[in-house]
């Protein structure tokens, strides 16, 4: 994708163009097996992997376009909900996590409106990347997501938005960064906050009373590559403040082909469920 160009005008890039493979050797060879001990140490010690310039800078000025020309497209919301992205539970009692609302804002560009020649659509197909990421993760295959719209999407984020503590509904998520506002769009991290054995309430609840005991801040460096597991690590981005927007691809994968999301998700983020 040129600058200046929209979505369906020209040919996507080679996948090979986007990333800095000098730097991170995806593909087998020299190098490979180090970079994938690396991450999978990482995600296990830290429920995170951050790669910083894994998008070729000349490959980032082209997505930082995308981002721009794809932006007036997406659907805004302005939503309270639970962290645990679902309507309040009113059998629970007062205080309870389960009960709690927080506030998410932002602009979401869905799947189906990236074009052919969108460099952000040709890194997501990328089987080399599904394959890179299966090894880090330890799972024999990582497939893209079915959801027409949330498969791949921007996430936007202007003056006054924010996204509230939540946890994922998937095992991890993958995310481009890709333009840096001016002040705020920090990515903060409860880790391991609770298990699949327990919710540990009490633990999201001190987090959500301000209890930063646990609370970590991840850098945000545009071109960085993102795994995040964030199913049981509750997390935020702080509101952004100033003139340009906080742009974050997200790109969506399963362990299972064939994944969904809700229709309450669809419609919420993208104002529609098809």
């Amino acid at each position: 994708m040129t600058a200046g160009t929209g979505p369906g005008v020209g040919t996507a890039p080679a996948p090979e163009e986007l990333v800095d493979l000098a730097r991170y050797p995806l593909l087998p060879g020299a190098g490979h097996d180090t970079l994938v001990r690396r991450c999978r140490d990482a995600l296990q010690q830290d429920g995170v992997v951050v790669l910083p310039g894994f998008v070729r800078p000349e490959a980032l000025a082209a997505m930082v376009d995308e981002c721009r020309y794809l932006e007036p497209l997406g659907h805004h919301s302005e939503v309270h909900n639970t962290p645990y992205l679902a309507l309040p539970d009113d059998t629970a009692p007062e205080g309870h996590p389960r009960r709690a609302l927080v506030r998410s804002s932002l602009t979401a560009v869905a799947h189906d409106l990236f074009g052919p020649d969108s460099a952000l659509l040709a890194l997501y197909r990328w089987p080399a990347l599904l394959t890179f990421l299966a090894e880090v993760l330890g799972l024999d295959e990582v497939h893209p997501y079915a959801d027409p719209l949330g498969a791949l999407n921007v996430a936007v984020m202007t003056e006054g938005d924010e996204l509230g503590w939540h946890f994922d509904q998937t095992d991890f998520v993958t995310s481009v960064a890709v333009q840096a506002p001016v002040t705020g769009g920090a990515f903060e991290v409860a880790r391991a906050l609770r298990t699949s054995e327990d919710e540990r309430y009490g633990a999201v609840a001190a987090v959500l009373d301000g209890d930063r005991s646990d609370v970590t801040s991840v850098g945000f460096d545009p071109g960085a590559l993102m795994v995040f597991a964030g199913r049981h690590s509750m997390h935020r981005v702080t509101g952004v403040g100033g003139d340009v927007p906080r742009y974050v691809a997200l790109l969506a994968y399963d362990r299972r082909p064939g994944t969904d999301s809700s229709e309450l998700l669809k419609l919420v983020r993208y104002g529609r469920t098809a």
